[in-house]
C-alpha cells in the first residue's frame, strides 16, 4: 500500500511527448520492463484498476498465498500525473515478485514516494537545457519544472 501524507503540488511541465504509459496497461508494462519479469506464476492472473481508496493512499496491491496460485491485484488512486502513476504500479508490481521495501532512497521499493526517483520505463524525454548565452525567466515555458515531494509506502 502506498500512502501520500505530505505529496507538495507537483506541476511539472514538460516538452515534448506526454510519458509513454498513458494508460494502467501501459503502466504495467512499464513495471514489468524495469523488474525485467512478468507477472509471477503464483498469480493466475494479474490486473490493474483505478479507483477510490482511503485518504492518502495511492495504491495496493494483493498477493496470493504463496503456497496456491490465485489473482494478483492492483487498485491504483485516481488523480495522480501519469509519472507518479507509474512510480506507483512499479512499486506495487515490487510486492507483486515479492520484494519488500528497500532502505535505498533511489529505489522504487523505498517507503516513500520520492519523484525524484528515476525508473527509465516512466520517464519523459525532457527539454534539451538553454544555451549558456540565454538567461532563463519567469515565461519561458520550454524550460520542465522539477516535480517535488513525496509520499509514504507502506506493505
Amino acid at each position: 500500500m502506498i500512502l501520500a501524507p505530505a505529496l507538495a503540488s507537483a506541476a511539472i511541465a514538460l516538452a515534448g511527448p506526454a510519458p509513454a504509459p498513458a494508460t494502467l496497461q501501459g503502466d504495467l508494462d512499464a513495471a514489468a520492463a524495469y523488474w525485467q519479469q512478468a507477472v509471477p506464476a503464483r498469480c493466475s492472473t494479474g490486473s490493474v484498476s483505478s479507483g477510490r481508496l482511503p485518504r492518502r493512499v495511492l495504491g495496493e496491491a494483493t498477493i496470493p498465498d504463496p503456497v496456491q496460485s490465485g489473482p494478483c491485484e492492483m487498485k491504483i488512486s485516481r488523480g495522480m500525473t501519469l509519472r507518479l502513476r507509474c512510480l506507483v504500479v512499479v512499486h506495487e508490481y515490487g510486492h507483486w515478485l515479492g520484494h519488500r521495501h528497500s532502505s535505498d532512497r533511489a529505489d522504487p521499493m523505498f517507503p516513500q514516494v520520492d519523484l525524484r526517483t528515476v525508473v527509465p520505463p516512466c520517464e519523459t524525454p525532457r527539454a534539451p537545457p538553454l544555451p549558456p548565452d540565454r538567461p532563463r525567466t519567469h515565461n519561458d515555458r520550454s524550460l520542465p519544472l522539477v516535480a517535488e515531494g513525496f509520499g509514504v509506502l507502506s506493505d
